[in-house]
């Protein structure tokens, strides 16, 4: 109990001190910027807000009821949870707006903005960022969930309900990790433009990736560097924070894993509810998708009739590997790049974090800072530094070659891989000191042992690497050199000009390919369950 109170002080002190610092570069901020740089602060600030709000609720008791509980079908949904972290934004942007969007088959105006549509504008952003972020809020929190002591579950289940313990003990040891998701979704609202570039909404990643294409530079979009610094210090601080709650530590004692608890008469009602809530959010878009591909327009007496072809949907939705197969081949050649660069150096990385305390401070904010920068502010940086006047040798490798594009992914997979390589690793410390006692070298021990011995985990990383860097949109958009172009960048092109059949065809596609994928990499995750991480991972 004493221990609980101190660290339960410890993290009450961390929080207070990194809301003091983001107050103090918020006074700066309004001090010291410009008018634009702030309203556009403010915009992203309100939009990550907003999402929190909406997305947090309903996270939460998602996974309490999906790692804490009976309920039926469990499995089943975890699955769908894997493939719902890894579905891109764009598809959800299709799905949606081809349902309910301008031009779409139910198409639904803004009743609080009458010349807007539902999914346009300020709601569209906060609903599809919403839609994004839930399953790795609920990801986020279920980890953390699943990791409470059971004795103290199971002595609270002899005077109160399944779900009286469920709030009262698991949801209470565990606000930190809700405090965690809320950082989480607020950096990757602050570092996604696609959303609110297709929703007319102005936001600061938004105004940094419309500025440039366009020749502009910060000056001449309005935006001073001043101001940019404060913010990207902000989100680099409060990405430190975020990594330094989730990175592994040693428990002080042994705790037996909580077993799932029986929902009794209640178990059926739970069970619907979450079942719905999976259907009300991943059903609508890929009935968009299938409906859109599908739609055929015939004129019978004059009058244009709408239809709807299941042979058109098929036929298009398969020949759309073939018109999209340039894109294809690009997008192919730069995720296995980035998945095997990002592979080699997270083992690396979180190999070292394991060794000492240095090593695992370093590696902490390197993945922090890599995390918190958005993705057009990743492109813009990386366009500045190659184009420099000593650089000019470089020049064929980054006009002609994949070389920027991987270079700018890797900031969006290594922090990730990395902590998954580092909790899956953490607990294979005294595998390294016990070799070290027998007189094995490191590279020995970790070439004979470790590497063999974590096979299904590598391989799970590394499919996770390949799978982000297919989907990527904001980091890589800025610095694809010409004649080079991505199935996601030609998409985001595409959903601006109201994403036709073609378009929904090419995102059927993706959307099979990213659920065999999800599902294969669910598989060796349950297969690499050597660890707390990868045993709470579904």
């Amino acid at each position: 109990m004493i221990s609980d109170l101190a660290s339960n002080r410890i993290h009450f002190v961390g929080i207070a001190t990194v809301c003091l610092v983001l107050a103090v570069l918020a006074g700066l901020l309004l001090a010291f910027g410009d008018p634009l740089s702030i309203s556009l602060t403010g915009s992203s600030l309100k939009f990550a807000i907003a999402t929190v709000a909406c997305t947090l609720p309903p996270a939460i008791v998602t996974a309490l009821l999906l790692f804490r509980t009976n309920i039926l079908g469990s499995g089943i949904l975890q699955t769908c949870l894997v493939v719902w972290l890894f579905i891109p934004i764009y598809v959800h942007i299709a799905g949606w707006r081809n349902l309910f969007g301008p031009q779409g088959w139910l198409e639904i105006a803004n009743p609080l903005e009458p010349s807007a549509n539902l999914v346009d504008g300020w709601t569209g952003v906060i609903w599809l960022h919403s839609l994004a972020a839930f399953p790795w809020a609920v990801l986020l929190t279920g980890i953390a969930f699943g990791r409470g002591p059971a004795s103290l579950e199971e002595d609270a289940r002899l005077e109160a309900s399944p779900l009286a313990v469920l709030l009262r003990v698991t949801l209470w040891r565990s606000w930190d990790a809700i405090l965690v998701a809320a950082a989480w979704i607020v950096i990757a609202v602050f570092g996604e433009m696609s959303v609110a570039s297709v929703c007319n909404v102005r936001t600061y990643a938004e105004v940094v990736f419309t500025g440039i294409p366009l020749g502009q530079s910060t000056s001449e979009t309005g935006l001073t560097i001043a101001p940019g610094a404060i913010v990207i210090i902000g989100l680099v601080l409060l990405a430190a924070w975020l990594a330094e709650s989730m990175r592994p530590r040693e428990p002080e004692t042994e705790t037996r894993r909580p077993a799932p608890l029986p929902l009794g008469n209640q178990r059926w009602l739970w069970s619907l509810l979450v079942w719905l809530l999976f259907l009300a959010a991943l059903g609508p878009p890929i009935v968009g998708l299938v409906y859109k591909v599908g739609i055929t327009i015939d004129q019978v007496d004059g009058n244009f009739v709408r239809g709807w072809s299941l042979v058109k949907a098929i036929d298009l939705t398969l020949s759309s590997v073939v018109v999209y197969r340039p894109e294809l081949t690009w997008t192919l050649a730069i995720g296995a790049t980035v998945s095997l660069v990002t592979t080699i150096i997270a083992l690396l990385l979180s190999d070292w974090a394991t060794r000492g305390r240095v090593g695992a401070w370093l590696v902490t904010l390197f993945c922090a800072l890599l995390f918190a920068l958005p993705g057009p502010i990743v492109g813009l940086a990386i366009a500045w530094g190659t184009n420099r006047p000593w650089l000019a040798g470089l020049a064929p490798l980054v006009d002609r070659s994949i070389f920027a594009p991987v270079l700018a992914i890797l900031t969006i997979t290594l922090p990730i891989v990395t902590f998954y390589y580092w909790h899956a690793f953490a607990s294979q410390r005294q595998l390294h000191e016990m070799a070290a006692i027998d007189g094995s070298s490191w590279w020995r021990t970790w070439t004979r042992i470790v590497l063999p011995g974590n096979l299904s985990t590598i391989a799970a990383g590394a499919l996770m690497a390949f799978v982000l860097a297919c989907n990527d949109v904001a980091a890589s958009v800025l610095v694809l050199p010409a004649g080079i172009d991505t199935i996601s960048r030609r998409i985001f092109g595409l959903l601006h000009f109201g994403g036709e059949d073609n378009v929904a065809g090419i995102l059927l596609m993706n959307l099979l390919a990213v659920a065999v994928l999800a599902t294969l990499l669910r598989v060796l995750a349950g297969r690499a369950r050597r660890s707390d991480f990868s045993d709470s991972l579904p």
